[in-house]
């Protein structure tokens, strides 16, 4: 089985951290019991970030700069799909173009 990591320090996460992300992952979109359980801090989109004890009490110290980062790590991940969409799109190009074009002389 594998560990869930921090997303900022990539550690694995303490077991109590990680029951707490899966759970707070998978309560649903109800904002009054979400309010009740909340523990993990939440991204801009409302969804728990996987953290561990270490890099939680250093976002409640700093949150400026772990909201920075988390927003560029976002912005990596945007990079990335678009990157692998765009590969996608042209290598499925690419074949379609041998396949329907036939040989050129």
């Amino acid at each position: 089985m594998t560990a869930c990591r921090c997303q900022f320090c990539s550690a694995p996460l303490a077991p109590a951290q990680e029951f707490r992300f899966l759970v707070e992952s998978d309560a649903g979109t109800d904002p009054a019991y979400l309010a009740r359980i909340r523990h993990l801090p939440a991204a801009a989109d409302g969804k728990p970030l996987r953290v561990c004890d270490i890099c939680q009490r250093a976002m409640a110290a700093h949150p400026l700069r772990f909201r920075l980062a988390a927003e560029r790590a976002e912005a990596k991940r945007q990079l990335r799909a678009g990157m692998l969409a765009a590969a996608g799109l042209l290598s499925a190009g690419w074949f379609l173009g041998l396949v329907l074009g036939g040989t050129r002389v």
